[in-house]
């Protein structure tokens, strides 16, 4: 679907650009995040769970590097030498210093000539928000129930199916079908090793395809 807070008029999603999901990816510099905002508590995470949790991916731990050279170059690559302008939605009340990692985000995304117009919002208008479709770009917090890395692929990378309740906080309806088709093998695999490798493939095919991107994990206080 097109942007739907974009100042420039056009049909096309950039984000549908693998390229484009890339260029967001090596514009955020993580480490200064934690560094100037989250005073060094929290840890960088490259998947969606952190190393603490079972199914973490040691082969894929690191994270996009911060690179803003090569997001201009990656823009132009698709077509968006002078960048594009989007809507960037975040919650003021939901995680730690939330909105000011969004503030961050938004001008390190600036310094590529991706323009985000920030929104923020108390968590209880959030949801809806993003429930309704109104936003373009999102942050999202996960903690797994499970604390097991097929949690957040059932809620988060699963193509949405409210029959099979899948994908019920995908909102950006991203949608793979091998990540689909390893989920309930995952789901019902009890050899270790077997499991983890569907598990690593899992975290490839995210990780390739820039369906998210993983920022840290926040401090317990």
């Amino acid at each position: 679907t097109a942007l739907k807070y974009s100042t420039e008029t056009t049909a096309k999603n950039p984000f549908a650009d693998l390229r484009v999901r890339q260029a967001v990816a090596h514009a955020v510099n993580v480490p200064a995040i934690l560094q100037t905002i989250m005073r060094g508590n929290a840890q960088e995470v490259s998947q969606l769970v952190s190393p603490a949790m079972r199914g973490f991916s040691a082969d894929r731990a690191a994270r996009p590097a911060y690179d803003p050279a090569l997001s201009k170059a990656l823009l132009a690559e698709a077509g968006y030498r002078d960048g594009f302008s989007f809507g960037l939605k975040c919650p003021n009340d939901r995680y730690l210093n939330d909105e000011a990692v969004c503030q961050a985000i938004t001008g390190m995304l600036a310094q590529v000539g991706v323009k985000a117009q920030l929104d923020a919002m108390p968590v209880q208008t959030y949801w809806p928000e993003l429930r309704a479709d109104n936003y373009d770009m999102y942050l999202l917090g996960w903690s797994p129930g499970t604390f097991d890395a097929e949690h957040p692929i059932r809620f988060l990378a699963a193509t949405p199916n409210d029959a099979l309740k899948l994908g019920s906080w995908n909102f950006g309806g991203y949608s793979n079908d091998r990540i689909d088709a390893l989920l309930p093998q995952i789901q019902s695999e009890i050899d270790e090793a077997k499991r983890q490798a569907m598990l690593d493939e899992s975290t490839a095919i995210l990780q390739d395809e820039v369906a998210y991107v993983p920022l840290y994990v926040q401090p317990l206080v």
